[in-house]
């Protein structure tokens, strides 16, 4: 059945829906009755359930070790240069689209209800399907190029979403740091692809050639003449996986996924936690032979990843704001699936982008959940004793909080101990466990300051409080069944964990809980009437942001002060210039005009010193 159904199909409905809502979007902007509310959600929930439902029939349609290739026709033909669009639907592809497309539906039919009321509803929900139909394009596409178009239109649409509320110029400066920091990363992705073209035509760029090129023809030549192929090949690696740090928040380009919180939460559920920062885990693994092609690669994938998964779980444990504790264990989950690609477990790593999917948007949900039952707020010094105010949105967050500490039998503890079974025997293990640890300790820190003990609000938000309503419900408990059994769908026989290993690191999540537990129960934070971060907090999570600074901005900041220096002075000179030469003028004018007694004078003195110059100097 599937055969007779193109794959073309399944981006086709997100992007009809963005389309067609963007035209009420400018209708609305002319019309004095605007479309109910109503009918934008069920739109806007239904292109991308249509999406899911195709992906699921290629799922169930594919055979196993098989794949469905399809190429629309020439997308770029000049000469030599020739460049196909084309998907490519196997195993990696089917992963990624069905919780992509299976997720993003859900988190619009919470939309429904975050959003409720909301000026801009209908282009919240264009923006929403754009960002599903862009990121479709990017994990189904069979071609560098095809993805690079994918991987730009997640970038304008995290853009756009984050600074949605745009009357904020706290939302906007977010919008602006998320958009320019992956511009940067971005040129890594060019130009690692255009050494590859260099190296192997525009042929090289479609997946399957160049996953073959790379093992049947650079490989050999690792240990052979000429070295500078196995050079170019190692910088191209290098340069996409520089632009995977960027999609991906891994240092050095971290900084704007915590930033990019200003957004509605929904955004942050669906950009920042879900899907787009997952890009850069699935290029790795789409490329897994180039990131196997040199040892060097992997050990910087390994720095990188372990360094960012530890400096983010210690930020995420100084956080007062309940989102950015979430992002930071975002930025700190997404290190340890780099480093299940960093010793090439590129199954293990795609198993955690799964489980920590659901798992995550359930959190996120669920901090939308508060947020909306305190009126906005977002303080966890704020809050507390919500379990009896929030018994569903607490239910759910714990289940969801269970799974990413990795308690035995929840989705997370699959993936999680797998990884740590990856990196056991070296001295990566230790650091990552030691994080494992530091995930439960934060973690429930937040549940405990947000959910136990006394309210710690003011009044009337204490008089206000209330469960979401069912539409916002109902997506978060599908996701909370998730967090349940998502980890069990990808098990086989070879993916069984080691019982050692698994009860060591259960034994630390156990441990960081009870130390947590006990810790913020009796060591309330107070409120010190501002948000900012102080003392270690403020320098451990803004370094980044400092190192950024000094590094790029400051520098340039320093050469364009040097060259406006440079600029005054040249137009200072010129003006002296032209105005000396004036001045000089209009004196002898000002001296000679209608003054013969000044002309006679000047003439007179002018002869005298003239024949007293011949006479006594000129021999």
């Amino acid at each position: 059945m599937t055969s007779q159904i193109p794959l073309w199909i399944i981006p086709f409905f997100p992007l009809i829906g963005a389309l067609l809502l963007g035209a009420i979007t400018l209708a609305q902007a002319k019309s004095e009755q605007p479309v109910p509310e109503a009918y934008i959600g069920a739109l806007a929930v239904s292109f991308p359930l249509f999406s899911f439902v195709a992906t699921v029939m290629f799922a169930l349609g594919m055979p196993e070790d098989g794949a469905y290739a399809e190429t629309l026709g020439d997308w770029i033909s000049i000469g030599d240069f020739q460049i196909s669009f084309g998907f490519l639907f196997d195993s990696l592809t089917k992963t990624m689209l069905l919780f992509v497309t299976g997720i993003t539906t859900l988190i619009v039919l919470y939309s429904i209800g975050y959003m409720k009321g909301d000026s801009g509803y209908t282009r919240f929900m264009c923006y929403m399907n754009l960002f599903l139909f862009s990121m479709i394009v990017l994990v189904l596409s069979d071609s560098l190029p095809l993805t690079f178009l994918g991987w730009e239109g997640v970038g304008l649409c995290s853009y756009l979403l984050v600074g949605f509320w745009n009357k904020d110029l706290l939302n906007c400066k977010a919008a602006n740091k998320a958009l320019l920091v992956n511009r940067v990363g971005d040129v890594g992705f060019l130009l690692g692809m255009f050494i590859l073209m260099a190296l192997g035509g525009t042929s090289i760029l479609n997946y399957t050639n160049l996953n073959e090129a790379v093992t049947v023809s650079f490989i050999p030549l690792i240990n052979l003449s000429p070295p500078f192929i196995r050079d170019l090949v190692l910088v191209a690696a290098l340069f996409l996986f520089f632009a995977c740090t960027a999609k991906s928040a891994q240092i050095p380009l971290l900084t704007w996924l915590p930033d990019a919180m200003a957004g509605p939460t929904p955004v942050s559920a669906l950009i920042h936690a879900a899907t787009m920062v997952t890009a850069g885990v699935y290029l790795m693994a789409r490329l897994y032979a180039l990131f196997v092609f040199d040892m060097l690669i992997p050990i910087i994938v390994l720095i990188v990843a372990l360094a960012t998964a530890f400096w983010a779980a210690v930020a995420g444990l100084v956080q007062h704001d309940i989102k950015k504790v979430l992002a930071y264990s975002t930025i700190s989950q997404l290190g340890f699936m780099f480093l299940a690609a960093g010793v090439g477990a590129f199954d293990v790593a795609i198993f955690h982008v799964f489980t920590h999917a659901f798992t995550k948007a359930a959190l996120f949900l669920g901090a939308g959940s508060v947020i909306h039952a305190m009126g906005g707020e977002q303080d966890i010094r704020k809050m507390g004793g919500l379990a009896l105010k929030l018994p569903s949105t607490f239910l759910i967050m714990l289940l969801a909080w269970a799974s990413l500490i990795g308690l035995p039998g929840l989705a997370c503890f699959w993936s999680k101990d797998l990884i740590l079974e990856s990196v056991f025997g070296t001295p990566v293990y230790y650091v990552a466990l030691i994080t494992a640890l530091l995930t439960a300790i934060y973690m429930t820190r937040l549940m405990v300051l947000v959910f136990l003990g006394k309210f710690r609000g003011d009044k009337h938000t204490a008089e206000h409080l209330h469960e979401s309503p069912i539409v916002m419900q109902a997506p978060m408990w599908i996701l909370a069944v998730g967090c349940i059994f998502a980890g069990y769908a990808p098990l086989t026989e070879e993916s069984h964990l080691n019982i050692s290993l698994a009860t060591i690191s259960s034994t630390a999540a156990v441990l960081g809980l009870v130390f947590a537990g006990f810790y913020f129960r009796k060591r309330i934070p107070k409120y010190p009437g501002h948000n900012q971060l102080v003392g270690f907090a403020r320098i451990w999570t803004f370094s980044f942001d400092a190192l950024h600074y000094v590094c790029g901005v400051l520098p340039v900041r320093i050469a364009v002060f040097f060259l406006d220096l440079v600029n005054q002075f040249l137009r200072t000179t010129m003006y002296v210039f032209s105005i000396v030469p004036y001045i000089c003028a209009e004196g002898l004018r000002f001296m000679q005009a209608n003054k013969l007694r000044v002309q006679l004078a000047l003439s007179v003195i002018s002869s005298v010193v003239l024949i007293y110059w011949l006479v006594f100097f000129v021999r």
